[in-house]
């Protein structure tokens, strides 16, 4: 009695396999352009054999494949050289209703030589800022494998132009430092890695507790490349030549060619090195002088 029921319940199942296989065995649902066909699955499938592409290319001929979807009538119509590929091998019916869902994957590989090479014969021309900057080579960037992130990028690309405008690509910083700063990130950046910077400031001067300063406070105008030492209270420009006068130094434009730090004695010494040994050269000079005569 219980292999009767068992036949018979297994006779119920292949009936309704057959008559409603969306519903029993569907792996999702279609596409939007495929909603028609959503009760007839042998129209694509064959029993028990998968999909078929003698199926597939009777609604969709190879010459006409990519204009009704796209829009594009000159869209370049690749698919003939694929007639020997499965159509299942880079499309799925079978992933929701959002046509570019339908995608699961395309090998750039089983293109033409002249096509694979003409990106823009197949996908449209970014029109977003970035790409108005950049030389027309989308391989300089981006490969087969994946449109992002990017394979790599030379900024050597951009156009000669654009080189400079960093900008008009990257979001400005908005730390307290770069706030003060506009435009000029080539003084300490590059365009190799932007982290970290190029520039080490305890090379030139010691920003120590004394002189924890924002950047225009020594540097005016935005430009980095000069400084001044008189933007603090202390420090006023006649106050400094009298008192570097006592010492017979007169020159003191460049004041971090000695002072590195706020360290007095610091500045004393990096005085002698520079000047082979002596505090002053050009006050032993003076005195040299005076022996002369």
């Amino acid at each position: 009695m219980k292999w009767i029921t068992g036949i018979a319940v297994t006779c119920i199942l292949l009936l309704l396999l057959l008559l409603y296989p969306d519903i029993m065995i569907s792996p999702g649902e279609l596409m939007e352009g495929h909603q028609d066909l959503r009760h007839k699955c042998l129209s694509c499938h064959q029993p028990f054999g998968g999909v078929d592409n003698v199926r597939c290319i009777s609604c969709h001929t190879l010459a006409e494949i990519g204009k009704d979807s796209t829009g594009m009538t000159d869209k370049v119509l690749f698919h003939e050289a694929l007639a020997q590929q499965s159509c299942s091998a880079c499309h799925t019916d079978h992933a929701g209703t959002n046509p570019e869902s339908s995608l699961s994957g395309f090998d750039h590989l089983l293109l033409d030589e002249v096509i694979i090479n003409d990106c823009v014969r197949c996908h449209s021309v970014p029109t977003d800022t970035l790409h108005k900057q950049v030389s027309p080579s989308c391989q300089n960037c981006h490969d087969f494998k994946a449109w992002k992130p990017l394979a790599s990028f030379d900024h050597a690309y951009l156009l000669p132009d654009r080189q400079d405008k960093c900008a008009s690509c990257h979001s400005a910083p908005d730390d307290e430092y770069h706030q003060q700063i506009q435009d000029n990130c080539d003084k300490c950046h590059n365009t190799t890695q932007w982290v970290p910077s190029t520039f080490a400031h305890n090379d030139f001067f010691i920003l120590d507790s004394d002189h924890n300063a924002k950047c225009n406070v020594c540097h005016k105008s935005n430009n980095y490349g000069e400084y001044t030492c008189y933007g603090c209270h202390e420090h006023t420009a006649s106050g400094m030549i009298a008192e570097h006068s006592e010492e017979g130094i007169t020159n003191i434009t460049d004041c971090v060619s000695c002072h590195k730090s706020a360290d007095e004695d610091g500045a004393k010494r990096n005085m002698e090195n520079r000047n082979g040994g002596n505090q002053n050269g050009q006050q032993e000079g003076n005195n040299n002088e005076e022996e002369d005569d």
